[in-house]
């Protein structure tokens, strides 16, 4: 089935709470019927089926594939979801157009894809009671849900639930002011995946009274990831409303004001309420809206933070990407803040004495500063470029700012002849052809004092003679006395023994047999008669590791004198050591 209404107040896993007896699910445009429905299990309502025109069914609700060859807007057998009480009218002939069918759709040759709804009006063409509405009871998820308010609230959260949506639609009513599709009141979560948020299409007077699309009323969280998109819609009809003590968090998705006055995309009407923006883009209301159609309003004391986002002024009627009413926070982390380029928008308007933390490019066009803040005791820190129109107008226009942090890589720009030319001025940190620290001598203070050199260039008395360095030549030069003190050896010390080696030649040769080897030594000068050959031969193998050691230090000294210094020298000496 594709048509399913309550017809008994109860869960819905309970066949008895349905008008056939089964659970509602794929392609099911679902109404309350004037009952209420509790939520008990997680619905899948996500529609795929397409219908031909001829064939669509009477009260399912559609969004058009194709336009064949009539045009919808030339026929007369759709609504518009909640615009009217339920005569056909013709629909926007564009591909995505949502509508409700009244019949069969004979007049056009187009398809449409049937959509899953929850729904608690009666603007249909079938026997459908308004009112009822579906409550969450507990931990569970809603997908593919086209959700619109009628007379009272379509779907709400109580008690500590915490649940996701994905892949839905919540829109406002176009029949009874004080409605919201979706009623937060829960201490938990409600993520909201990829949703569109809209308010509704019946004109408020206050806040309070508007047909909202959602509204956070306790001190949980809602969060729209994954490029969800909010818009608010006529007057004081809103996308979201913050009258809570929680946080209405925007990640990765975008925010636009509505059509009609004070039709803001999101509004944080609570001292205590946050709203948090991330990866998002931020932009007041469209062309041919309504005055004050901005995107954020922070109407009270609250705290609105945004990173790493666009926020830029729209198109309507003073319709400013953000506008702090009062004594709230603004902080705009790593932004682009622009005004619009057409319009008197600006980005962001600070009206009291509320705070504003600043940090990214700032800039203006012809007719509008990128932030405006004329209340002399509000504090306004920035941090980034200024870019100033041609014109002359400048990117921030306030009695008195700080520059807190300072900025990186910053300029400010400044109009020249009120038409087309400009001056830039920046920060020393910018590369305009100035040199690296690191190719600056370590310690030199340039560009304004900001830069400081941290090249280490060594003394000239450290550099090769004649090497460049500096501005002038190394003095560095290699000495026999350099040579001596890097081998540990004082300069007398070693000349004595290459002496005494050198004049033991002509001793040991008397003593050295033919084939090499010792004579037999019978008498030894100032030795003992006892000493022998043998005796001889067993000290010098004893002291056979000084002999090796004497000889790597001599292999080292590339001389003259090292060349006379032969194994019988060696000999030689220890003969006349024993002599002595």
């Amino acid at each position: 089935m594709a048509i399913r209404k309550a017809v008994a107040t109860g869960n819905w896993s309970d066949t008895a709470t349905w008008d056939g007896g089964t659970i509602p699910g794929l392609n099911d445009t679902v109404y309350a019927n004037g009952y209420t429905v509790t939520l008990d299990q997680a619905i899948d309502l996500t529609g795929s089926t397409v219908d031909q025109s001829g064939s669509f069914i009477p009260g399912q609700i559609y969004e058009i594939v194709s336009l064949g060859t009539t045009n919808f807007a030339l026929t007369a057998n759709a609504i518009v979801p909640g615009t009217n009480a339920g005569t056909a009218t013709a629909v926007s002939s564009t591909v995505g157009t949502i509508f409700q069918a009244v019949n069969a759709g004979t007049a056009t040759t187009g398809t449409a894809k049937r959509l899953g709804a929850l729904l608690n009006y009666v603007n249909t063409p079938i026997s459908v009671v308004t009112g009822g509405g579906f409550t969450m009871s507990g931990n569970y998820n809603v997908t593919g849900a086209y959700i619109q308010a009628g007379s009272a609230n379509c779907l709400s959260f109580t008690s500590t639930v915490t649940s996701t949506l994905a892949g839905c639609r919540a829109i406002g009513s176009a029949f009874t002011l004080s409605t919201r599709a979706i009623s937060f009141g829960s201490t938990g979560t409600l993520t909201l995946n990829g949703i569109i948020a809209r308010g509704g299409s019946v004109a408020g007077s206050t806040v309070a009274n508007g047909a909202h699309a959602v509204e956070n009323t306790s001190s949980g969280t809602i969060a729209f990831t994954n490029a969800s998109t909010i818009n608010g819609g006529a007057s004081l009809a809103n996308g979201v409303l913050n009258t809570g003590t929680g946080t209405i968090s925007v990640t990765n998705s975008s925010i636009t004001g509505g059509v009609g006055n004070n039709a803001y995309g999101i509004i944080n009407n609570n001292s205590f309420g946050n709203v948090s923006v991330i990866g998002s883009t931020i932009l007041g209301g469209p062309s041919g809206g309504g005055n004050n159609s901005f995107c954020i309003q922070n109407n009270l004391n609250g705290s609105v933070t945004v990173t790493s986002s666009t926020i830029d002024g729209g198109f309507g009627g003073t319709a400013h990407g953000i506008n702090n009413a009062l004594a709230g926070s603004i902080t705009a982390i790593s932004c682009t803040i622009s005004a619009n380029s057409t319009s008197a928008c600006y980005g962001i308007n600070n009206l009291s004495t509320g705070s504003l933390v600043l940090s990214g490019d700032i800039t203006a066009y012809n007719l509008a500063f990128g932030v405006n803040s004329t209340n002399a005791g509000a504090i306004v820190k920035i941090s980034g470029s200024l870019i100033g129109s041609s014109n002359g107008t400048p990117a921030i226009y306030c009695p008195k700012y700080l520059i807190d942090p300072t900025p990186s890589v910053a300029k400010i720009r400044q109009g020249k002849n009120g038409t087309s030319t400009y001056s830039d001025f920046f920060t020393a940190d910018n590369n305009l052809g100035q040199a690296n620290p690191t190719d600056v001598r370590s310690g030199t203070v340039y560009a304004s004092g900001s830069l400081t050199g941290t090249l280490a260039v060594p003394a000239v008395g450290s550099v090769a003679l004649g090497i460049a360095v500096d501005n002038t030549t190394g003095t560095a030069t290699l000495t026999a006395a350099n040579v001596r003190a890097a081998l540990g050896l004082a300069s007398a010390n070693l000349d004595t023994k290459l002496a005494v080696l050198s004049n033991l030649d002509t001793t040991v040769s008397s003593r050295l047999a033919p084939n090499g080897t010792l004579a037999t030594v019978t008498t030894l000068t100032n030795a003992p008669a006892s000493v022998t050959p043998a005796q001889i031969r067993a000290e010098m193998d004893t002291n056979s590791t000084k002999l090796t050691a004497i000889k790597s230090k001599t292999d080292l000294l590339n001389t003259d004198r090292l060349a006379q210094c032969a194994t019988t020298s060696i000999v030689g000496s220890l003969i006349a050591q024993s002599n002595s």
